[in-house]
């Protein structure tokens, strides 16, 4: 039985504004079945996920997918949501601390059931104070994933200089870009040293 990955994740995760429905997501899991990978895909992005709110569902959402004689993938992309001011108190919505906390007890958890990658979250094109924000979460994000051996590949620098990510995504709500900026997300991905590695980790005869 071909491995099962799961994408979970927010809005980027989910591919909002692209209007092909492929997101990043789809463009990876496309480009990788056409190198004769066989695999199955989930695609778990809810739009404005924080690192709470997919604590809060990721497992349960799983285990109904899981198939005991099939390799298991989770790759997760969170972090934006997180650093969203709520209108009422005009804090993020969630602590850097609680993203911390949550994130940690998301990938160890993950870690017993599968094999596990992070993609950083893209930037906010419209919002650099959202960036600065974000940029100080992806870094404490990637040092977790450093402590739990967790392969983390980095997206955001790069996605704020691609003109496709910055361009449609202004043009379009501010956030989230069309086909094209989710092509760039996907080729950073897929031309990363971590996706190849962790993929061939993934079909290993030890992988349970």
């Amino acid at each position: 039985m071909s491995p099962r990955i799961f994408f979970i994740g927010d809005s980027f995760t989910n591919g909002t504004g692209d209007p092909t429905s492929l997101g990043w997501v789809g463009r990876v899991f496309a480009a990788t079945m056409a190198q004769g990978q066989a695999l199955t895909c989930y695609n778990l992005g809810i739009r404005g996920d924080t690192s709470q709110l997919i604590h809060q569902r990721w497992q349960r959402e799983v285990h109904c997918r899981l198939a005991e004689t099939a390799g298991t993938g989770f790759v997760f992309c969170f972090g934006a949501n997180d650093v969203d001011l709520d209108e009422d108190t005009g804090q993020p919505r969630v602590s850097p601390a609680d993203s911390l906390a949550y994130a940690q007890a998301i990938l160890s958890q993950a870690q017993k059931l599968g094999s596990v990658l992070m993609i950083e979250s893209p930037p906010i094109a419209d919002d650099p104070e959202a960036n600065r924000r974000l940029a100080l979460l992806n870094r404490k994000l990637a040092e977790l994933c450093l402590s739990l051996q967790i392969p983390h590949v980095s997206t955001g620098q790069t996605l704020l200089k691609t003109a496709a990510w910055m361009e449609e995504a202004i043009a379009n709500d501010g956030a989230h870009p069309n086909a094209a900026g989710y092509q760039a997300l996907a080729k950073i991905i897929l031309q990363s040293k971590q996706w190849p590695q962790w993929l061939e980790q993934l079909q290993s005869p030890c992988q349970s």
